[in-house]
């Protein structure tokens, strides 16, 4: 089964991480280094912060516990960055 992929969220979701991690001044090394020194997990933020691949729901779930964001606050900062991604409801 061939795999989803929306360039456009996943560049959206790109620059929110790469916001909060220049937010917090921590390299990819050492948010790679606390995130498998608490949960034991080993992520690949330089793959997640390019693009290169798609972000699971569990992974981002981690990156916003790290970054004391709620999902739903980290998805109004992705609608934030590309208007074009916010959903309106229609009725």
């Amino acid at each position: 089964m061939k795999q989803i992929k929306n360039i456009q969220l996943l560049a959206a979701i790109r620059k929110v991480l790469q916001d909060l991690r220049a937010e917090t001044a921590l390299t990819q090394d050492a948010i790679i280094t606390d995130i498998f020194d608490s949960k034991n997990v080993t992520i690949n933020l330089a793959r997640i912060e390019t693009g290169t691949g798609n972000i699971s729901p569990s992974t981002l779930f981690l990156l916003c516990e790290y970054y004391k964001i709620s999902i739903s606050n980290f998805f109004k900062r992705v609608e934030e960055v590309d208007k074009k991604l916010k959903i309106t409801d229609k009725k």
